[in-house]
C-alpha cells in the first residue's frame, strides 16, 4: 500500500508541469490570435484561484481526496500556462536595448515569490496541525494556509489585469518597423527570419534548468524526511529556510545579469554564470562520504531487535498453542 502511495504521490506532484506543458502552447496561440494578453491572464487566474480554494479545502471534501489533489494540482500547472503569455508580452512591450535587462527583472519577479513562498511556508508551520477550524466549512493548519494565501494573490492579480489598472503597449513592433524602414506589421515580421536552431537550443537549456528545479521544490521535502528522519514540521520549516536562501542568492543573480551582458558576453554569461554552477551544484548533491543517511542507520539498528521480537513472539505462540 505505502509503494502504491508513493507512485499516486509521484502522478500529483507531475500533474502541475504536465498542466503547464500541455497548455502553455495553447495559451501563446490563443493570445497571439487574439493580439491581447488580457483575457488570457484574467482565465488562468480565475483557473488558479478556484483550483488552490479546492487545493486548500481537500480534507472537508466527502471522499477521494488523492484525485481532488491530483486534479487541482493539475488545474494550478494550467493556470501557470500565462507565465509564457506574460513573457512574450515582455518581449513586445520593450526596446531591443532593454529588453535583457527587463526580462531579468521579471525573473527576479518570479524569484521573489520563491523567496516568500518558503518564508511563508516556514512562519505558518507554527499554526501546527490543528489550526482554526470551522467544521465542514474551512480549515486552516499549516498546509492550507499556502493555498489560501495564494487565493488572495490570485484575487489581487486579477484585479491588477483589469483595464482600469493594465494597458497594453506593443512597442517592439514599431522598432522593427523603423529598423526595416516598412510601414506594415506584418511585413515587418516576414522579413525577418528567426534562428530557428539557437531558439530549440535555449528550449533544451531552460527545460533542463527547469527540470531541476522541480525536483528539488516538488520532492525536496519528502526526500529530507527519509534521509534525516525529520518529521513533516520540520521537513517543511528547513526547506523554507533553504529554499529562501537560494532565492536570495538568485534575487542577487538576476540584478547583476543586467551589467554583466554590458561587460561580457551574453553567452559566457550563460554558460559561465549560469549553467556551470548548476552543474556544480548538482554535484555537490551526490551524498559523499561513507556514513548512510540517518533513516537506513537506524533502520540497521533496530533489525537485531525485530528479530528478537519475532523469536520472542514464536516462542510465546509456540507455548500457547502446544503441538
Amino acid at each position: 500500500i505505502l509503494k502504491l502511495e508513493r507512485i499516486f504521490m509521484g502522478y500529483i506532484v507531475g500533474a502541475n508541469p504536465f498542466g503547464q506543458m500541455l497548455f502553455s502552447p495553447l495559451f501563446g496561440f490563443w493570445s497571439n490570435k487574439l493580439t491581447s494578453i488580457r483575457i488570457p491572464l484574467l482565465l488562468s487566474l480565475v483557473i488558479f484561484t478556484t483550483a488552490s480554494a479546492v487545493y486548500s479545502s481537500i480534507e472537508i471534501l466527502p471522499s477521494h481526496h488523492k484525485y481532488w489533489m491530483l486534479i487541482s494540482r493539475f488545474f494550478v500547472g494550467v493556470s501557470s500556462s500565462n507565465i509564457a503569455v506574460c513573457r512574450s508580452y515582455l518581449s513586445a512591450a520593450t526596446r531591443l536595448k532593454e529588453r535583457t535587462g527587463a526580462v531579468a527583472m521579471v525573473s527576479l519577479a518570479q524569484v521573489l515569490g520563491f523567496v516568500v513562498g518558503p518564508a511563508l511556508q516556514a512562519a505558518v508551520t507554527q499554526l501546527g496541525e490543528r489550526g482554526f477550524v470551522i467544521p465542514g466549512i474551512f480549515h486552516l493548519n499549516m498546509y492550507t494556509a499556502s493555498g489560501w494565501i495564494n487565493v488572495l494573490l490570485g484575487i489581487g492579480n486579477f484585479c491588477m489585469f483589469l483595464p482600469t489598472f493594465f494597458k497594453e503597449r506593443r512597442i517592439a513592433a514599431k522598432e522593427a518597423m523603423i529598423m526595416q524602414g516598412k510601414d506594415d506589421e506584418q511585413e515587418t515580421w516576414k522579413s525577418i527570419k528567426p534562428d530557428y536552431f539557437s531558439a530549440w537550443t535555449l528550449i533544451v537549456a531552460f527545460f533542463i534548468l527547469v527540470f531541476n528545479f522541480v525536483l528539488l521544490e516538488t520532492l525536496g521535502t519528502s526526500l529530507t524526511m527519509d534521509q534525516f528522519t525529520w518529521t513533516k514540521m520540520e521537513a517543511l520549516s528547513y526547506m523554507g529556510i533553504l529554499m529562501s536562501v537560494g532565492a536570495v542568492i538568485a534575487c542577487v543573480t538576476f540584478v547583476a545579469i543586467n551589467p554583466l551582458c554590458k561587460r561580457f558576453d551574453e553567452r559566457k554569461v550563460l554558460l559561465w554564470g549560469g549553467f556551470f554552477f548548476m552543474v556544480l551544484g548538482r554535484a555537490l548533491y551526490i551524498p559523499w562520504g561513507s556514513e548512510p543517511p540517518q533513516l537506513p542507520r537506524l533502520a540497521i539498528q533496530q533489525i537485531p531487535m525485530l528479530r528478537l521480537l519475532g523469536v520472542q513472539h514464536h516462542r510465546n505462540g509456540a507455548e500457547q498453542h502446544p503441538p
